[in-house]
């Protein structure tokens, strides 16, 4: 026999055949209302069960990392942005994501570089009026930026 096929499994490998878009969509669905509720740490419990499962379900990787953002864990914030990202370059929403976090670590030169980078995003494709005013908050952010 081929170790190929005697090799156990892991759970995430299983799992992550079973599931449909709708349904992870409904799973994602139940981590934001958990949020919503005020339930991080079960929020978080759904979303790193998600990013397991479906690493390239790029949502997911954004609401952990707003898990993160809630409880001021910049670092493995800024890992799942990025993980998001390798999924979805051109994601508005994780870069804004990233901004934010680098303007709430002072990190201000690389934020700066990529409000440009999203402002440019956004003349190319509008987004939702959410995101336009959530840009323009670190945009404000930005220009008030501590000397």
């Amino acid at each position: 026999m081929s170790s190929e096929v005697t090799r156990k499994r892991r759970p995430s490998e299983i799992l992550k055949r079973g599931y449909s878009e709708k349904e992870l969509d409904s799973v994602y669905s139940l981590a934001k209302f958990s949020l919503q509720s005020g339930n991080i740490r079960r929020a978080e419990i759904i979303f790193k069960g998600i990013t397991e499962v479906a690493p390239e379900y790029y949502p997911a990787w954004l609401g952990l990392a707003y898990v993160h953002i809630e409880t001021a864990d910049f670092d493995p914030a800024v890992f799942c942005v990025r993980q998001a990202l390798r999924v979805s370059p051109s994601s508005v929403e994780s870069l804004l994501y990233l901004i934010s976090i680098l303007l709430t670590t002072k990190d201000y030169g690389t934020a700066g570089s990529y409000l440009g980078e999203v402002g440019d995003l956004i003349k190319a494709k509008p987004v939702s009026p959410n995101l336009e005013k959530f840009y323009e908050i670190q945009l404000i952010r930005y220009q008030n930026r501590e000397s």
